[in-house]
């Protein structure tokens, strides 16, 4: 792997947050319309949380869980990943607290992706070195 690659060619680009009082209905037609599973939950312009396609459909059971605030959803201290980290920082972190996912941030401060092991993934098969992958004889 190498230092100095970082994770801004491999993160997917985020358009949308959610505030910290909005429904779980409005996170669900965002992630749709997107096609992302994951959002940032912000409180005062700063990130607190992330909710999750899966963290709705276990809420969305609760008696009135669609109009629920994404507060009651949302996961606590999100991986957050600078634009800039090395791609060895990015898959280091995420192993470190065994998170799937991180929102990205600009040099401001600002959500402006989510980096994910697809990300990763697609890293590894443009960059990595090594001859045709060939799957084992299966016995």
């Amino acid at each position: 792997m190498s230092e100095r690659l970082t994770i801004q060619s491999y993160f997917k680009p985020l358009s949308q947050v959610l505030d910290v009082k909005d429904p779980v209905w409005k996170a669900w037609r965002i992630m749709k319309e997107h096609q992302i599973k994951h959002l940032p939950v912000l409180k005062n312009e700063k990130i607190i949380g992330i909710v999750s396609d899966r963290d709705i459909v276990q809420i969305s059971g609760y008696n009135g869980g669609q109009s629920m605030p994404v507060k009651d959803a949302m996961s606590l201290d999100p991986l957050i990943l600078l634009v800039t980290s090395s791609m060895d920082e990015a898959l280091h972190a995420m192993l470190q607290k065994e998170q799937h996912h991180a929102i990205v941030i600009n040099t401001n401060k600002n959500p402006c992706g989510l980096f994910s092991w697809d990300g990763a993934f697609q890293w590894y098969l443009e960059t990595a070195q090594r001859g045709p992958f060939k799957f084992p004889l299966l016995k």
